[in-house]
């Protein structure tokens, strides 16, 4: 359903910025539920646990060499609706550049179009996942906005504020003098060269972690994207880009003098490039970094080789997408893994005295309850330290999405996707979206509540810290 919300009139904004002299606002704005709006790829917390947005943790990096760059993230900081205008208003920031996200997507429409009665004169500037699908179409239902950003991985944005002539730029649209002008959507390859970021912006204390170790915790990128193509996951149509390792270790060490002393390396899949994935482990222990970190990584990526350096560099545990039980769903789905290889993998992790958390996909067309049971089975048999059991979603920018679409699926116009706690809202064709919660929240419980798994959990406690993180996710689940 397309909706639109009144709008102040107001002037005609000149969006060159001189260098050093205005105020740019990056805005993940408030919410009523833990909404993780970044890297395209949107969804709700399923704890008290709460990590930093990427998108607004790389673009301050590259927009502080040119502007005063200011941050509000109202989810970690709890801000309500009203405390976070206030503060936006104590800023007069001549630009915001805001988080729009999927499951949020009509908070965040109501609340910008308040932001932009209030500060008539401010370019609001979007990003996110819906916009890579709606592109120009995003103007005509939402009429707080100047521009969209596609790309935070790239300098367009800089070049886009810095223009002294309207022309098209890559992965931005924008709209001037009642014109849209379109650039095109380019992620492509090779080096993705975010500066070190304004770490000192965030107030790392807000931010936690579920399998952190240790107290103080920070989200980096080694990469950008991933050369991976399943089908239901919108980072694979991002390609696929390397930061150089020194940038990433001078990142490291800015945080390790920030007091921070766990990682969540946000990498879509760690480990592609193995040679320099272990030059980058190599780097880390040379330099005495002494983090701990989690990972994403792929079964068929991780080998023996790579778990030591890993290891030795301080990783504890790697959650691995392994979705679903079904070989035929997961060829279907360009996912390409087989059972062998993730029993192979898992057991090959686990006697390297690495953790493994599986993430699992319920209720993809072509599943059955009968599928989604072995799946479950699948987990435990496993031995897996965590599961995360999701909702199959047609998330914005995937090919599950198109195809969900040209069937009939889903309509063009629903905006609200979310995979954590939600009913599904586009229709399965072979199980009801009834079925497919009940069996979800199932599949958790049949997962966490095995007296044998919370023994091993809590004998397995290693910090202060991961009690704690143990303890929430257990009222969690209860609760």
């Amino acid at each position: 359903m397309k909706t639109s919300f009144p709008l102040q009139t107001k002037k005609k904004i000149n969006f060159s910025l001189p260098a050093k002299t205005k105020k740019i606002l990056l805005l993940n704005p408030p919410g009523k539920r833990k909404y993780f709006r970044d890297y395209y790829c949107t969804k709700v917390s399923k704890g008290r646990y709460y990590y930093h947005p990427v998108d607004l943790v790389y673009l301050s990096g590259r927009l502080d060499s040119f502007w005063r760059v200011y941050l509000i993230d109202a989810i970690a900081e709890d801000l309500g609706a009203d405390q976070c205008l206030k503060k936006i208003k104590k800023i007069q920031p001549e630009i915001i550049l805001s988080l729009v996200s999927s499951p949020s997507y009509f908070e965040d429409l109501e609340f910008l179009t308040v932001a932009r009665n209030a500060l008539p004169e401010t370019i609001i500037i979007g990003t996110g996942d819906v916009y890579r699908e709606l592109k120009k179409e995003a103007f005509e239902e939402q009429n707080f906005l100047d521009a969209i950003l596609l790309d935070f991985s790239t300098d367009d944005l800089v070049k886009f504020l810095k223009r002294e002539e309207d022309r098209k730029f890559d992965n931005i649209i924008y709209k001037t003098n009642n014109v849209i002008i379109e650039g095109e959507e380019i992620h492509g390859s090779g080096e993705f060269d975010a500066p070190v970021p304004r770490w000192d912006l965030f107030k790392l204390e807000k931010y936690s972690f579920p399998f952190a170790r240790r107290k103080g915790f920070a989200s980096i990128l080694t990469d950008f994207g991933c050369p991976f193509k399943c089908d239901f996951c919108p980072v694979s149509s991002l390609g696929y880009k390397l930061r150089p390792i020194n940038i990433v270790i001078e990142e490291m060490k800015v945080l390790k003098d920030l007091g921070v002393k766990e990682l969540f390396i946000r990498d879509q899949t760690f480990g592609v490039n193995k040679e320099r994935t272990k030059k980058l482990c190599e780097a880390m222990v040379a330099r005495g970094l002494n983090f701990s970190w989690t990972c994403f990584s792929r079964v068929d990526v991780i080998n023996e080789e790579l778990l030591r350096a890993m290891k030795r560099a301080g990783c504890h545990t790697i959650i691995f997408g392994i979705e679903t039980a079904s070989e035929k769903l997961l060829k279907d789905y360009n996912k390409n893994i087989n059972l062998e290889k993730i029993k192979e993998t898992i057991a090959l992790t686990k006697r390297n005295k690495i953790r493994a958390s599986g993430t699992f996909i319920l209720g993809l067309p072509g599943d059955s309850k009968e599928a989604i049971k072995k799946t479950v089975d699948l987990a435990i048999d496993l031995d897996l330290d965590f599961a995360s059991f999701n909702i199959a979603v047609p998330r914005f920018g995937t090919k599950f999405r198109a195809d969900a679409i040209s069937n009939d699926l889903v309509s063009k116009l629903e905006r609200v996707m979310e995979s954590s706690d939600s009913k599904p809202i586009w229709i399965n064709q072979d199980i009801s979206n009834e079925e497919i919660y009940q069996l979800k929240n199932l599949a958790v419980r049949k997962f966490y509540l095995r007296p044998r798994y919370i023994l091993k959990r809590i004998l397995g406690l290693k910090t202060w810290e991961e009690f704690k993180n143990s303890l929430w996710e257990a009222v969690e689940l209860i609760f």
